[in-house]
């Protein structure tokens, strides 16, 4: 048997669930399973959010098939605290090394999987199931009706802007890299191919995008896409995805828009630096700007 823990926020959810569609593909005879109990303590972002966004099923595993190979754990913290006090048992893989793709995770045997696995090799043999996987079930508001409508319909390239910051502002490893600076030189390296392009800012902090890049896209049309709250955040992915060009953050939320966005040719400008680790670059793809 394998588990694949599931944890954090929708981006970070949707790259344990690629690992665990890898997982199948490779091993079709063996049980695996993804752990979802940590979410009743869970109290950061929106909850599990797989099912809510594109309807996912899988196979939960029980607490006694997480406590065969781990240790079940009711409360997210202190299972924070056990894991840095007791000992991993032979049958758990606790990622070590983050954005760097390590493939003896892959080999067989039973495993219980705890980590965010941010590299696109390990689910390289499932893109098509985990693109399958990912399809957004229909949303219900006007408002983004319209909107991908018209993304769907335009005659002039759209460009996403995906700005983050609220808990990136003072992030020790995160934080402070797609600065202005960095957006200033995304938009100039777009306008520089496209002289007219539609831009579609998404972000927590929309009021800072008006003050400071609003002038960088110079007489080119604006959307501010300041709708989608709370719950109803994840659409912005969807938006996003839909656009020619994506201008991303060092965000787990930001790179599956541009993956998942399936125009054929599309542009992705992204940071060069993506977190303060040794080992950053793993996550990046070959086929982005990086800047």
């Amino acid at each position: 048997m394998k588990i694949v823990k599931i944890i954090g926020g929708l981006g970070n959810q949707m790259f344990q669930y690629a690992l665990y569609l890898s997982l199948k593909k490779i091993y079709p005879k063996e049980v695996i399973k993804i752990d979802t109990t940590l979410f009743d303590s869970y109290k950061l972002h929106n909850g599990f959010e797989l099912r809510k966004v594109f309807g996912i099923e899988a196979e939960y595993a029980t607490k006694e098939e997480i406590n065969h190979l781990s240790r079940y754990i009711a409360s997210y913290k202190l299972q924070r605290i056990v894991r840095k006090l007791l000992p991993r048992k032979k049958t758990e893989y606790i990622e070590s090394l983050d954005f760097v793709f390590q493939p003896e995770v892959l080999c067989p045997g039973d495993m219980y999987y705890e980590g965010y696995w941010q590299n696109a090799d390990y689910f390289r043999s499932a893109e098509t199931e985990v693109r399958k996987a990912f399809s957004f079930l229909p949303v219900s508001t006007s408002k983004n009706q319209a909107l991908i409508t018209e993304l769907k319909g335009s005659d002039i390239p759209t460009v996403s802007v995906h700005v983050r910051r609220g808990d990136y502002l003072n992030h020790k490893i995160f934080g402070g890299i797609c600065d202005q600076a960095y957006y200033q030189r995304a938009i100039t390296t777009v306008l520089a191919t496209y002289r007219v392009a539609r831009f579609y800012f998404f972000s927590n902090d929309i009021e800072w995008c008006k003050t400071n890049l609003l002038p960088f896209v110079k007489d080119c049309p604006v959307v501010f896409v300041d709708w989608n709250q709370g719950r109803d955040s994840y659409i912005d992915m969807e938006l996003m995805a839909l656009c020619r060009i994506n201008i991303i953050a060092n965000s787990s939320f930001s790179w599956w828009a541009a993956w998942l966005n399936d125009f054929p040719q599309k542009k992705v400008v992204a940071p060069r630096i993506w977190a303060r680790t040794p080992y950053e670059n793993g996550i990046q793809l070959k086929s982005w700007y990086l800047i």
